[in-house]
C-alpha cells in the first residue's frame, strides 16, 4: 500500500505515516465512479464539520476527485484511530495502482464506523 503514494500532501504523509506505525487498512475492489465518490464525500465533509471534527486535506482531495469525472477508482481506508489518529479515506486509480486523492479527519472517543464505500 505504501508504494502507492505518490503525493505529499499533508494528509497523505500522515496516512503513510499510519500505515508505518502500524495502522490497520481496508480496500474495496469494485471501482466506483470519481463523481459519485465526490457527491458522497461532500457530504460527509458537510457533516462532519457541522459536527466540529478535525479534518485533513478535504481541499487536494476534492479537487482531485473532480478531476477524475467519471473515471472508476478504488476506495481504501487507513485506521489510525486506535492511536487517538485520523481515519484517512483513500481514493486509488487502479491502473496503475496509485493514490489520487486522500484526506483524514477525526472521530468521536467511540470511533465512527466504516460504514461504506465514501
Amino acid at each position: 500500500m505504501l508504494a502507492a503514494f505518490e503525493s505529499d500532501s499533508e494528509a497523505g504523509i500522515q496516512a503513510k505515516n499510519a500505515l508505518l506505525s502500524g495502522a490497520r487498512f481496508e480496500i474495496w475492489l469494485k471501482p466506483l465512479p470519481a463523481s459519485m465518490l465526490l457527491g458522497i464525500l461532500r457530504n460527509r465533509v458537510r457533516s462532519l464539520q457541522r459536527r466540529g471534527k478535525p479534518v485533513v486535506g478535504v481541499t487536494e482531495c476534492l479537487a482531485s476527485l473532480a478531476e477524475k469525472g467519471e473515471q472508476g477508482l478504488l476506495v481504501a481506508y487507513v485506521d489510525d484511530r486506535e492511536r487517538a489518529g485520523y481515519l484517512f479515506p483513500l481514493y486509488l486509480d487502479p491502473h496503475p495502482l496509485k493514490v489520487v486523492a486522500c484526506m483524514g479527519f477525526g472521530t468521536s472517543s467511540e470511533g465512527d464506523p466504516i460504514t461504506g464505500p465514501e
